[in-house]
């Protein structure tokens, strides 16, 4: 389980004279006023020294940041704790049908504890030939997101790959075949689905390898 940093109920204190007093003055306070507030607020602090090292852990904790002027601001513990991914367009999870355009059409916003790259993108599915793969323990199925990692270059079997072929997307497991060929195989419980097979002469590339599955919802936009 991930550590919490709470507060204690005096940094608690601080913070909140910190957040009060730019909230009414748009600038922060020195930490002469810091000393003053919290004991206006019952705390009964002696010293600056005091007031240094609540602010040592505030910054340490990550609710509050100093520039090389030791001036204060807050840190948005919210947009701290989230990424929000791309959703780059639709790849099918059956015949390459539909084209990957980079055009973002909304986000995804998602833990940064969950998220190791924020270069990772996530596309749209389409389609029922991957609804029997499993990837984090959760299926592929139509209308859900697909994470996609574009750095992942080192491809082996069974890793579940976005490729786009003549400029059209799709979702499918890599094999190597041999030297000169690989296959993208569908895992559906829809038998209509068939391998695709492509050597260096092909028009593909493979835009990264699939690392996560998010289930279907409305995107949030711009």
């Amino acid at each position: 389980m991930p550590k919490i940093n709470l507060l204690t109920k005096k940094e608690q204190v601080v913070l909140q004279a910190i957040k009060d007093y730019i909230a009414n003055n748009a600038t922060a306070p020195s930490v002469r006023q810091i000393l003053d507030l919290v004991n206006q607020a019952g705390l009964n602090v002696k010293s600056v020294g005091s007031i240094f090292t609540y602010l040592k852990s505030l910054t340490t904790k990550g609710y509050i940041k100093r520039n090389n002027d030791k001036e204060i601001s807050l840190v948005d513990k919210n947009e701290q704790s989230f990424i929000n991914i791309p959703i780059l367009g639709t790849a099918n999870a059956g015949s390459p049908t539909f084209f990957a355009e980079e055009n973002v059409e909304g986000t995804l916003k998602v833990s940064k504890r969950l998220i190791r790259d924020d270069r990772i993108f996530a596309i749209k599915v389409s389609g029922t030939s991957m609804n029997k793969s499993w990837i984090n323990g959760k299926n592929v199925n139509n209308g859900d997101y697909i994470l996609v990692d574009p750095d992942y270059n080192d491809y082996h079997d069974n890793d579940k790959v976005l490729v786009v072929i003549d400029g059209v997307a799709t979702i499918k497991t890599f094999k190597k075949i041999d030297n000169q060929t690989i296959g993208l195989f569908p895992e559906s419980t829809d038998k209509h689905h068939q391998p695709i097979y492509l050597t260096p002469e092909d028009n593909f590339i493979i835009n990264g390898r699939v690392v996560d599955v998010f289930k279907s919802f409305t995107p949030t936009f711009a």
